[in-house]
């Protein structure tokens, strides 16, 4: 269990660092992040806890889409996300000028972008609590039987459409976040799956060489 803890933690901290890096480039920002950006430019509060209340929304999304018991549990994820986006938002990342140059603002947008879906791609591994926008992915997933490529291009460009109507910053990054975020996700997802199983086969072999001493 202490495995899947920090396999979750490292996944969600690596993910939020990838969208405050998004945000901070200064060329758009993620789909739904521009939905709490803008929310956080007309009604004040950080950015990390509107994600929290409007992905606290998607929950019940996800909920008419799988018809299950609602998975309030994934709100301890988002939580934990926006609490490190918090941090490296307004705290390490705070007096860091990526438009000073636009080569860096790209440079941090494509970093962000393979931050987030590196992170995702991990922390999903870990069988715990999902944050909403993902848990909704799997759902698409599982009840549509779309690949999570296509489930997480058709979240993005739905918050995309919301971010925009609210005066977020929409721009170029949030085009080519939305139409490349799933395939990174997808790829990690696949090679980290692939090392954890090579790592439990080792460990399995290691727990029969030991029954046959």
């Amino acid at each position: 269990m202490g495995k899947r803890i920090a396999i979750y933690i490292i996944g969600l901290m690596i993910t939020s660092f990838g969208i405050a890096l998004i945000i901070s480039s200064g060329v758009g920002a993620g789909p739904w992040d521009t939905v709490a950006v803008g929310l956080n430019m007309h009604l004040g509060l950080t950015i990390g806890l509107w994600s929290i209340i409007a992905q606290g929304l998607v929950v019940f999304v996800t909920w008419a889409i799988e018809r299950e018991r609602i998975q309030y549990e994934a709100v301890v994820a988002i939580i934990i996300r926006s609490v490190f986006l918090d941090v490296w938002i307004y705290g390490v990342l705070r007096n860091v000028d990526f438009g000073a140059f636009l080569g860096m603002s790209w440079l941090a947008l494509s970093l962000g972008i393979l931050c987030v879906g590196v992170g995702i791609g991990i922390y999903i591994e870990s069988r715990l609590p999902r944050t909403p926008l993902d848990g909704l992915m799997i759902a698409l997933h599982n009840r549509f039987g779309w690949s999570l490529n296509i489930s997480r291009v058709s979240i993005e460009c739905s918050g995309a459409i919301i971010g925009f109507l609210l005066g977020g910053p929409v721009g170029v990054g949030t085009v080519l976040i939305a139409a490349t975020l799933g395939r990174v996700v997808q790829f990690s997802n696949l090679k980290f799956k692939k090392v954890l199983t090579t790592h439990h086969e080792r460990q399995q072999i290691r727990v029969q060489q030991l029954k046959e001493m």
